[in-house]
């Protein structure tokens, strides 16, 4: 990663970002580190698997 990129342009940064948020929204303060973590990678694997379908759609 160069200096110019952004960190939450790496989708595992990002769904580790986004879950915490997300944790911290829902427990109304610190969040959870287990469930941050699970929710982190459910996200990711959501992304993933997002980026495959649009893949595989363009090179159908």
């Amino acid at each position: 990663m160069s200096n110019n990129d952004d960190i939450l342009d790496d989708p595992f940064h990002g769904a580790a970002f986004a879950a915490f948020v997300d944790e911290a929204a829902t427990s109304k303060g610190q969040p959870c580190p287990e469930r941050t973590r699970l929710r982190a990678y459910r996200y990711f694997e959501e992304a993933l698997a997002e980026k495959n379908r649009r893949k595989e759609l363009h090179d159908s």
